[in-house]
């Protein structure tokens, strides 16, 4: 016989107590307990030794992260998950602990607990102590800390973007244009991945030397070019084969999306095309879920941000008179590539 399962308050406790998970992995980040774990510190006291702390602390962190998933336990030893193994050690390719500097930033959660507000209001004010400013110090820490997760996409991205350069038979130089470069990820992948591809990185000077830097590091300073200052008022120059726009339209309205792809596409060669990497929900709105959620992100962090659907991305292209030919999820990723040229 079938039995009805009963009402639990589990759902609506572990949502509302979810601050311990984020406090226990930022902890564990701060105290190295995943790499010690990967070089084979994998006790409590041994932990406890390499990061300076408490036997009985790090016993407590270590269960914590086993009731999350992320740890394993066989008697007093840890060990790594999978998953843990590839993303949250520092000798890992695949590392992105790093974006907990970003994530878990006071600036950047200090409007977490204001939802009821940015509902009222349909998402928050800017105002000059806001992200908005040109130049905050917060898109550096954003630059610095979210390269680790951006990688693999970087890396995915750029062999779309290869293989339809391929497929036009496009030689000598590609002009690519990276707008909101952040750590320039992705200019910089595909410029490993294309020889002939020259970038012109635009974002903040200040977020622009950590472009550099790491352009300068990947070994493509050379074909690394910035121009400071607001992607919706520096001048770019024009006939770019390739226009990169990775997280940058849900900052906005579609309005303003459609306004800003209209400067694009004066700015994009005739047989061009503009890569969109972003979160894509589907039709209904609610999944997949990480996608999905990324909405309430956007109404709490942002004056009108948005994330799209496919159809409302084919409107917000057309608005601005271009043609979106592709919206393809990036495997392995929560991202979709929606790729769109001139008409």
């Amino acid at each position: 016989m079938n039995q009805e399962k009963q009402p639990s308050p589990d759902l609506f406790l572990n949502a509302v107590m979810a601050y311990r998970d984020s406090a226990a992995v930022k902890g564990a980040v701060e105290l190295d307990v995943f790499t010690g774990i990967a070089q084979g510190m994998n006790t409590a006291e041994d932990l406890a030794g390499h990061s300076g702390a408490d036997k009985r602390g790090m016993r407590i962190l270590c269960d914590y992260l086993c009731v999350m998933g992320l740890l394993e336990k066989s008697g007093t030893t840890y060990s790594l998950t999978a998953d843990s193994a590839i993303f949250l050690d520092r000798n890992s390719p695949a590392y992105m602990g790093d974006v907990v500097n970003f994530l878990l930033d006071p600036f950047f959660i200090r409007d977490i607990g204001d939802v009821a507000r940015a509902v009222r209001k349909g998402g928050v004010a800017t105002s000059a102590e806001g992200s908005d400013v040109p130049g905050h110090p917060m898109w550096v820490t954003f630059a610095r800390s979210m390269t680790g997760m951006n990688r693999m996409p970087a890396g995915l991205l750029a062999d779309v973007v290869c293989a339809d350069l391929a497929d036009s038979d496009a030689g000598g130089q590609v002009k690519v244009l990276d707008i909101a470069a952040g750590s320039g990820i992705f200019g910089i992948a595909l410029a490993e991945k294309h020889p002939q591809a020259e970038i012109a990185a635009v974002d903040w000077p200040n977020v622009l030397e950590v472009a550099l830097e790491n352009a300068q590091e990947a070994g493509v300073g050379q074909r690394y070019s910035t121009i400071p200052g607001s992607a919706f008022e520096v001048e770019t120059g024009t006939g770019y084969q390739v226009i990169l726009l990775c997280n940058f339209l849900h900052h906005f309205d579609a309005a303003t999306c459609s306004k800003f792809l209209a400067r694009m596409k004066d700015a994009l060669a005739a047989d061009g095309k503009i890569y969109t990497l972003e979160f894509v929900p589907n039709e209904d709105r609610i999944s997949p879920p990480f996608v999905a959620g990324f909405d309430l992100h956007m109404l709490r962090q942002t004056p009108a941000g948005d994330t799209y659907t496919a159809a409302e991305y084919e409107e917000i292209f057309a608005a601005a008179g271009l043609e979106m030919t592709a919206c393809t999820p990036l495997a392995g990723t929560a991202y979709t590539v929606v790729v769109a040229g001139h008409k």
